[in-house]
């Protein structure tokens, strides 16, 4: 398991939708960096402990609805990404202007553009989380094995931790949580079948399936998605 500043995962969620807009920034690594760094310096941080941290996390601050002591509020957040990414503009100097020229002039062979149609996108997908309890006296359930498909075929993790199937325990009050690993694929806009299952040996099984819609990026989101976060809420299993 390895630490994690769940304030980071926040800030660049929220960096990520603010430069929708403005894509010739939004895929510009090191001016992202900038900006991000910039604001996580100004808030207060909040670590966790990867999977386990945030199915904790979880448990406690989204299922029961109370707030997260420390986490920055998102009007503040938003104020404060627009502050940076105006300063991290001013900071930079005006591309210097070179002289154009053929490469066949040079010597080297032509650059060639790659066609879009061979373009292939990364879809990210954000946690997913729900909880087991008992139909009759809604305690928490635990050693249920709870497994995620994604259209058709069994998630990887997007990080080691994440484990799938997930077992129910003690520790987090029979909540589970997934992080499936990002997919490549030419559609720049996808809709993904997710499939749910949650077995147990004193209990008759259940199936969840719901439809994800996922934007094609350009590279592979390390953060946790905040506000994306899907939510499967309480699932109750029967006894046999």
């Amino acid at each position: 398991m390895k630490l994690k500043n769940y304030q980071e995962d926040i800030v660049l969620h929220v960096l990520d939708i603010v430069l929708e807009k403005q894509p010739e920034l939004k895929s510009d690594i090191t001016f992202f960096n900038d900006v991000a760094a910039y604001v996580l310096n100004r808030i207060p941080p909040k670590y966790i402990m990867s999977e386990r941290g945030f199915t904790r996390l979880a448990s406690l601050h989204l299922l029961n609805e109370r707030n997260g002591q420390g986490m920055v509020s998102l009007v503040e957040l938003v104020g404060l990404i627009n502050r940076g990414i105006e300063i991290v503009k001013g900071r930079r100097k005006a591309p210097v202007e070179r002289e154009l020229f053929s490469y066949s002039e040079i010597g080297l062979p032509e650059v060639k553009v790659p066609d879009a149609s061979d373009t292939e996108y990364f879809h990210n997908f954000p946690q997913i989380i729900g909880r087991v309890v008992d139909e009759s006296t809604r305690k928490p359930l635990y050693n249920a094995c709870v497994t995620l498909y994604i259209d058709g075929e069994k998630a990887l993790p997007a990080e080691p931790g994440w484990i799938n199937p997930y077992i129910t325990n003690i520790a987090t009050e029979g909540v589970y949580s997934f992080w499936p690993q990002a997919l490549k694929h030419k559609a720049q806009s996808k809709k993904s079948e997710v499939r749910i299952t949650i077995e147990h040996e004193n209990y008759r099984p259940i199936t969840i399936e719901k439809k994800v819609h996922t934007e094609g990026a350009f590279r592979v989101h390390n953060f946790i998605h905040g506000e994306s976060i899907i939510n499967l809420e309480t699932s109750c299993l029967k006894r046999m």
